[in-house]
């Protein structure tokens, strides 16, 4: 009897510690499968941040990002012999931007910002050619695009539904680059102004198109004539900022200035 129950407790202490083990065990693999399902996330969203990040830099958080992270080429200064192919684009060839819906133009606004950006390795830039009058001129801010240099609002005077916005990085602070009333010539030899942004202008009678754009061959830009203005690429761009640059002002003075001429 004696021998019976020493057996019978000992199959009972066996029986109820390998239940305890196989519990242990499968706590132990229900937190580690937890575990390792959160790093498996945490690594496939870390992937996707990084794609996302690099693939769009053109939006302002992506962008400060990757300057501090010292991730993005410096803005190339390219050689006239050596700038981008692109299409050159007449003032009536721009006009047909103004057809595009708001989303659309938001888009597109992304993908010139972005082929800037990236020195237009993936993307050919788009240029604009021919004659503008100048309305009205203002030093860059800081809280401008680019901090340094000048911007010049235009109207073509073959389209007066197409204007232009020229920044000039690094251009003197101390001295505008154009007067008000002044023609300026964008051409395919020495200007080569790369579109950057469009907007829609809206008239009383018709909508137009007012272009940002950025002369992308540097140094000793050509004004008009033998009027020169050194030029830098800007270090950094704030992309947050406000586009366009400059805001619609009164036509006909302007043009009635440069019609005197």
């Amino acid at each position: 009897m004696r021998s019976q129950f020493l057996n019978d407790g000992s199959d009972f202490r066996s029986r109820s510690g390998g239940q305890f083990a196989r519990e242990r065990r499968s706590n132990g693999m229900f937190w580690w499968t937890i575990v390792i399902t959160m790093l498996l996330g945490i690594a496939t969203f870390c992937w996707i941040f990084s794609v996302m990040v690099f693939k769009y830099p053109e939006k302002p958080f992506n962008y400060g990002l990757l300057a501090r992270l010292k991730k993005l080429e410096m803005l190339t200064e390219f050689d006239p012999i050596k700038v981008p192919h692109g299409e050159f684009r007449t003032a009536r060839e721009m006009l047909k931007y103004s057809d595009l819906n708001l989303e659309q133009l938001r888009v597109k606004n992304a993908l010139l910002k972005r082929a800037y950006i990236l020195n237009y390795k993936e993307e050919n830039p788009e240029y604009i050619k021919g004659t503008f009058i100048v309305l009205h001129t203002r030093a860059l801010t800081a809280a401008d695009v680019m901090p340094l240099g000048w911007v010049a609002r235009a109207i073509s005077v073959d389209m007066e539904d197409v204007e232009v916005e020229i920044l000039l990085p690094g251009a003197d602070p101390a001295r505008a680059p154009y007067e008000d009333g002044q023609t300026v010539v964008l051409d395919n030899k020495t200007t080569f102004a790369a579109v950057v942004h469009l907007d829609r202008k809206t008239g009383k009678d018709s909508d137009g198109i007012c272009a940002s754009v950025v002369p992308i061959v540097y140094g000793q830009h050509l004004l008009g004539g033998e009027a020169k203005i050194a030029l830098e690429a800007p270090d950094k761009l704030n992309m947050g900022a406000r586009w366009p640059l400059t805001d619609p002002v009164s036509i006909p003075a302007a043009k009635v200035a440069a019609q005197e001429q």
